[in-house]
């Protein structure tokens, strides 16, 4: 806009003020309201604007914890007043057929703390996640966090991606989009000491192959999502390795 007044500017000097107030006063487009929300034993990322999570973030150690599973959802009555959540705790279901709300933070990984786990049901901590790859690869992710906690302690990170309005089925019904894409990674330390990651990246999508299909390198989520996205300091050796295979579930580990 600007070089375009510029070459307009010789031949009609009087108008450059009127076109330069003109654009001055346009809308300018807003950068979306993100805010930390500090839960205590996890903390997300989340986008007033879309009303999601956008990163996840939480420590595991040794698994001392059985409390229940909360049977509900409910809305966040913590989020501050200018920050807008979904429009309902209702199944994603209801509206099309299925979809599960997908916990971003498993519950069961805080199930040491009655408070904690309550707040993973939550729905500023659930997204419209399709139930085939809930229940199947993204658990898989989960189950090996939950065992590998008992041999040293494990840094989860994740998050989400939004890039494809098709599937966008739940605008009216909740007031969020729908997800294209699922990372995570994991963090810990061998026998050895030596620091150990695992990543993956999911589409949101029926029909996942296994798990391994889905490993990729911390550098590439970066170059995918952003490196401020994903927030993960490490060396950049480590974040150019890649797993060659998903971690084994030790053989005493009964994750659940």
């Amino acid at each position: 806009m600007n070089a375009w007044i510029a070459r307009f500017t010789p031949r009609h000097p009087g108008l450059v003020g009127l076109l330069l107030s003109f654009c001055l006063a346009l809308p300018q487009a807003r950068a979306a309201t993100i805010i930390t929300l500090d839960r205590g034993l996890f903390s997300l990322r989340y986008d007033c604007d879309n009303r999601t999570a956008l990163r996840f973030a939480y420590r595991l150690t040794v698994d001392k914890g059985n409390a229940p599973r909360p049977r509900g959802f409910e809305l966040d009555p913590s989020l501050p007043g200018h920050c807008q959540q979904q429009l309902s705790a209702a199944s994603y279901d209801r509206v099309a057929k299925g979809w599960d709300r997908g916990h971003l933070v498993t519950s069961n990984h805080l199930d040491h703390n009655p408070r904690s786990i309550a707040l993973t049901h939550r729905m500023t901590n659930i997204v419209p996640q399709w139930r085939s790859f809930n229940q199947g690869v993204w658990r898989q992710t989960e189950e090996i966090a939950e065992c590998y906690r008992d041999l040293a302690p494990v840094q989860v990170y994740g998050g989400v991606l939004y890039n494809d309005p098709r599937n966008d089925h739940f605008l009216a019904s909740h007031g969020i989009r729908t997800p294209d894409y699922f990372w995570k990674t994991l963090v810990t330390k061998d026998a050895a000491g030596r620091t150990q990651t695992l990543s993956w990246l999911f589409p949101n999508v029926p029909g996942l192959g296994p798990l391994d299909s889905y490993i990729v390198s911390i550098r590439a989520l970066e170059k995918r999502i952003g490196k401020q996205a994903v927030g993960i300091t490490l060396p950049y050796a480590l974040k150019t390795r890649v797993a060659t295979r998903s971690w084994p579930l030790p053989k005493n580990c009964q994750p659940g």
